[in-house]
Formats: C-alpha cells, structure tokens, sequence
C-alpha cells in the first residue's frame, strides 16, 4: 500500500466507527525513544522514518509535526503525500490541538480518537483545556484493522546484568524505590511502565527494542503486602534472570495480564501510562527511579571507562582506515563507512549492539541533524569536504556516544571557522567547573558563546543524560537553552551528560562534536561544593580543519592535555603498528 492508500483505509476505518480525528504519536505504551516495530503506526502511515512526530488524520485534511532536525527530511519524504508538514517549534506553527480546534464546524459534534496504547492521560488533559474536545477511548485499534502484517510484539531473553557493572543489588534498589513511594500513594498499587526503570531496578536486561537493552514490561508495586510484580513475556526469561527475581521476591506474571490486573485493582501511576490501563482516578504519581539512576555509582562510572576503551580502539581504527581509503580513492559511501565502524565496534569484547543508529552525514547531509543514509541518499564520500560521523555502542559494561566531524580532505575557510567555533563550545563546556546544584539551563551558555559572538546557532539540545548499559537517551537532566523542566534539573556528582554543541548551514555541511562527560567532585571551598567535568569519551579530535587563529593558547593546552589522555589510555590496546602509528600522529600537539 502507499501512503495514500493507507490514508484513505484509515479513513475508511473512521467513517466506520464514527470518528472525525484520528491521532497518531510516535509512542508505545511504554513511552519509548525507539518504537518497537508493532507500534511503528505514524511511520507506516505518513512514511516518515524520523523518530519523533506527530501525525493527525481528519476525514479531510492531513498534517505531520516534527521538530527542526527533521524538517529537511519530512518535506522530502511527505513530498506527494496528503501530510502537510507542520514545523513544530516555529512562531506561525500551531499545535496539533491548536490546529485541530480550527477543523471543529460550528455545532458540530467532533469526535477525536487514536490507539489507546500510544495516548496518555495527559492528552486528554490537553484535548480538553485547550480545545474542549474529549477523547473517544475503548474503541478497536484502528492499525489492528488496516495495517494488514502488523508485526508482532518483540520477546527477546532476559539476562541478568553482571554485579561487576551493576554495583547495587536489586533488593536494594527496589527497597529504595518503595521507601520513596509508600509515602505518597493513594492507592493499592503502583505501576512502573517505563522500560529503562524496570530493568535498571531489577539489574536486567534484554533486546526487545532496537539499541536499548530493556524488555517488555510492567513491575507492580503492591503497597498493602510491600511486594513487587513483574509483568513480562515470561518465556524470555532465562533461567539466571528467573533466579535473580526469585532471590529479590518478585514474582512473575505474563505481560497481557497487566490490564485484567488494574482493573481489579486500584493502581496508581505516572501521566505516562496509556489509557489502555484502567487506572484509579488518582492523581498521577512520578515515578522516582530516574533521578535514582541518573547519578552513577563507582561499579558504573567504572563500567563506562571500561566501555570508551573499548570504543576507542574501534573509533582509531576506523578513523586511520576511512582516511586511507578516501585518500586512495577507493569507493566508500555513508553506509559502506557505517557498517565497517559497526563491524569494528562488535569486534571489541563486551559488545552487545550499537546504541543508536549511525549518522554519517556527508556533505549537504551532515546539515540534517539526525540524518540516515538509505539506499537512495547513500552518499559516496570524496577526498574533500566533511564528514558527520554520529555513532555509539551498547556494551555489556556501559553506554557510549560519539560524534566527529572529519575532514576528508581540503575545506573551506567557512568550514574552518565553523568548526574551529563547534570546537571551542565543545571545550568550553568540558572545563567548566561549577558550584552543585547548577542547572542545564545555566551551563548551556558555555557551548554556545563562542558561535554567538559570530552569529552562529544550533537548535538542538547541547547535552543529554546516557545510561549505564541502558538507553542512550536518559532523564531527568539536559543541557539546552530553552526553559524545560529537564533544563531546571541540578547537576550532581555523578551525573553523566554529552557534551554536544554544533552548527548547520541547510544544503552545504554541518559540524557536530560529541564526548560524554561524568559530573563529579571537584573541591569544597568556603563558597560551597564545587563540580567540574570527566571526559570519558577517548578520541582524537580532527584538528586538520582547525582554523588555529581562533584557538587561545587555553584551548590549545586543553586539546593537548586531553590528546596526550588519549594516547596514554588507548596506545596498550592497539595490536596493528598502523593503528598506533595513526594515533600518534592524530594526537601530536598543538604549537
């Protein structure tokens, strides 16, 4: 079927059950940043692959909203479809709500509907303040009815996540979260929903969502009997995972049983629980678990630099062989230099996926933020210009997340001062040292003055929180400049962020520049406690697109100080000479 077709299926769908709306989020019922395949409904309809949008379908018109790094992208892939595409975030653009409100006629009873499982309370919250419209639930799930090879819920094994990297047993972290919940709840129970929460709590893991090691399911706690129960595809779970839950008394249930479960009893959640769960009426309940796992303890920030050794090994041997391929001339494209990174990356021991699909960007590609090569922009890299090269892996000691923008050969003076100005952001943030308690809100100015004095920008965020062997998106914490509650969030010891500023210019290149920082103790003065950052990603800069004329004689003894880290963490497990000999020429100082 094409875009069109499914269109008017689902629109035959509405006719049908008496809807005049139907919206479609990118979401599953568990509030995932990457949708398991059978919750993939906004991609299947509208053919837009980016991973964030929201598509809404009225009998008459269709629009799809998405944020600024997927403009360039949506207008291409929504070209020749019925979606108009909407700029989320630009003046001019309404709401998804705001926009509904104006298809209402007169008088008219306006009925809005969508899949129970990928909506929450809190849209119906919005529904009804800002359009007076009410959310038609417990209908059939229109994708059930049109979406003719729907694939199937995932099941992958359940594993248990090694001690050494784990650091704190699951007893005690569930005592903790309970301890934290007991107080405030107002009902028999509460629910955990989100994947990341429930596998970090009980030190498993598994493989049912593209690049993030969680599982299918739903952990209760039950307050009346102080006792937890997981709600899971109970034949995934190996034979250790099953001993581990019996040694912390949880007991096991399978996934489909969880709605029967709410409905008999009085359970209490956070507003990201879909409306599929009968819920008591309640007010929503935030789950503590985040902030829990956001600040690292010693077994994980260890498991991190066990996991950047690993993936600077695969980063130099990738680097030293892209640049010998290019400078021969041989044929590499965005993807061929993707898949040898990745093979490199699962060659290193503990490797267990990547942690997000690759963006190598090339050219005009790399302006595209979040960028994919696919087989019709499959882009052959030449011996000039820029590449984007966004990358990271899952290993079984940690999370990464890198991102180099390299020089295949000669640039431009613009490129230069570009990414001379990314690079100076980047460097400015990694040293700064701060009293406890700073905000994300407050350290993004770091990364940004440099490009401000030229009159640069970029509207992504600057930092985002990574997992310990989990998603590598993570709350609560980011570094941007906009007001969020996430921006508000104070830094701790512990934390661990990116380090991410870079710069676009629509249609010609783009430069980014990533490591990943660990928020940790700096020193106590009379002013109070003070915190500054660890680098603990390990991978030379390019410094062969530097325009040296910007750099202070600061920033070059930073990039000096952390090139000679580098090579001192990363010459020991280099076995090929070529690799070493690389290594050393990429981290030589800067005069």
């Amino acid at each position: 079927m094409t875009v069109n077709q499914r269109v008017e299926a689902l629109r035959s769908w509405m006719r049908d059950h008496g809807v005049d709306a139907y919206l479609v989020p990118t979401s599953d019922p568990h509030n995932d940043e990457y949708i398991p395949p059978h919750w993939m409904c906004r991609e299947w309809l509208t053919g837009f692959t980016g991973s964030a949008g929201t598509a809404i379908v009225t009998l008459n018109r269709a629009a799809l909203w998405t944020d600024s790094r997927y403009w360039l992208q949506a207008a291409e892939q929504l070209r020749d479809t019925p979606f108009e595409l909407m700029r989320e975030g630009e003046p001019r653009t309404a709401t998804p709500i705001g926009w509904l409100a104006r298809q209402i006629q007169d008088g008219a009873d306006f009925v809005v509907a969508g899949p129970d499982d990928m909506l929450t309370p809190s849209t119906t919250g919005r529904l009804q303040r800002e359009a007076g419209l009410t959310l038609r639930t417990g209908l059939p799930d229109a994708f059930d009815a049109i979406w003719a090879d729907r694939p199937a819920l995932p099941a992958a094994p359940i594993v248990v996540q090694p001690r050494e990297w784990t650091g704190r047993g699951s007893a005690d972290k569930l005592h903790t979260a309970a301890f934290s919940i007991a107080p405030r709840l107002k009902a028999d129970c509460y629910l955990f929903n989100d994947l990341s929460d429930i596998a970090w709590l009980l030190n498993l893991r598994g493989a049912d969502i593209a690049y993030n090691p969680v599982f299918l399911a739903y952990l209760v706690y039950s307050g009346t009997d102080e006792s937890f129960v997981l709600f899971t595809h109970t034949d995934t779970l190996t034979p250790e995972a099953y001993d581990e839950l019996r040694r912390n008394r949880v007991s096991v249930r399978e996934y489909g049983e969880i709605t029967d479960f709410c409905r008999r009893h009085s359970v209490q959640a956070a507003d990201s629980v879909p409306l599929s769960l009968p819920l008591s009426q309640t007010e929503p309940l935030a789950s503590p678990v985040g902030p829990m796992r956001a600040v690292k303890n010693e077994a994980e920030r260890e498991g991190f630099r066990q996991a950047m050794l690993h993936d600077g090994v695969a980063m130099v041997q990738f680097l030293r062989w892209l640049q010998e391929e290019v400078g021969s001339g041989r044929h590499v494209t965005e993807i061929t230099a993707s898949q040898r990174l990745a093979d490199l990356r699962a060659a290193r021991p503990g490797f267990c996926d990547l942690s997000f699909a690759t963006i190598a960007g090339y050219a005009a590609h790399g302006a595209i933020v979040h960028y994919e090569a696919e087989p019709h922009t499959d882009a052959r890299l030449q011996p000039e210009g820029l590449l984007l090269l966004d990358s990271g892996a899952q290993y079984e000691s940690g999370t990464t997340d890198i991102t180099r923008t390299i020089a295949l050969g000669p640039v431009t003076d613009e490129m230069r001062r570009v990414y001379t100005l990314v690079l100076k952001g980047h460097l400015a943030l990694a040293r700064q040292r701060f009293p406890e308690g700073t905000t994300g809100l407050q350290l993004d100015l770091a990364a940004r003055s440099a490009m401000w004095s030229h009159g640069y920008d970029f509207g992504h965020g600057t930092g985002h929180g990574v997992g310990s062997h989990l998603c590598v998106h993570e709350g609560p914490h980011q570094i941007r400049k906009d007001l969020r509650d996430c921006t508000l969030v104070p830094f701790a010891d512990g934390m661990v962020v990116t380090d991410e500023p870079g710069i676009y210019l629509a249609g010609r290149f783009g430069v980014r520049i990533e490591n990943v920082l660990l928020c940790r103790h700096a020193l106590q003065t009379d002013f109070g406690r003070f915190l500054e950052f660890e680098n603990l990603t390990l991978c030379p800069y390019d410094l062969s697109p530097l325009d040296r004329s910007l750099l202070t004689a600061g920033e070059r003894a930073q990039i000096n100080a952390y090139h000679d880290e580098v090579r001192r963490r990363l010459m020991p497990l280099l076995t090929d000479e070529a690799d070493r000999d690389w290594l050393v020429r990429a981290t030589e100082p800067l005069a």
